[in-house]
């Protein structure tokens, strides 16, 4: 536990001590430990059947993840500061791979190679009436749909479908990361 956790304990109000305590398998042991202290010392002791559950949950908690070897498994870090700053790396390596394929891409991609027939028979007034006569405007829209997806997928299209998902895949990733961070400046523990 960080020193400035300490330093600021007694700064917290009750409602948030309490708060740490109800939520005590989301926070160290130790955060816990120092929650229960501070109230004791305040004059709002915690009943020891309550005290003793805390601690027994915890040490149940703690006695999983020694088991499972995810003792020390938080990968985005334990302070909010550490996490902020490796989502935005993590964020900017995603961003910085993603968008370079895309340009990378968007330069050696051929150009779109002519139909022989100079024209595309999908496009003609003929076709599309067969298609709506045997099927409907569902039928002409649904080949229109799947011709248009079919494109993103090939040539210089495709560079920009890859830094459309890369970009969505970022912010997705930011998005989710920043929920989990915790509203204080008190470490919870993963």
């Amino acid at each position: 536990m960080t020193d400035t956790f300490h330093a600021r304990l007694p700064t917290l109000a009750d409602a948030d001590l309490r708060r740490i305590l109800e939520h005590s398998s989301d926070y160290r042991t130790d955060a816990v430990e120092a929650a229960l202290v501070e109230l004791g010392r305040r004059g709002h002791p915690v009943s020891e059947d309550e005290g003793a559950r805390i601690r027994a949950s915890l040490a149940r908690r703690d006695a999983d993840r020694a088991a499972s070897g995810w003792e020390h498994a938080d990968l985005l870090g334990t302070g909010r500061a550490s996490r902020l700053a490796r989502i935005r790396g993590i964020t900017s390596l995603l961003l910085a791979g993603g968008l370079g394929s895309a340009v990378a891409l968007y330069l050696t991609a051929p150009p779109r190679r002519p139909n022989p027939l100079g024209y595309e028979p999908e496009d003609t007034k003929r076709y599309l009436r067969d298609l709506e006569l045997y099927g409907g405007k569902a039928n002409v829209l649904a080949t229109e749909f799947r011709r248009w997806f079919d494109g993103l997928w090939q040539g210089r299209k495709l560079a920009y479908t890859v830094a459309t998902l890369t970009v969505l895949l970022a912010f997705g990733f930011w998005f989710l990361a920043t929920r989990s961070l915790p509203e204080t400046e008190v470490e919870p523990e993963a």
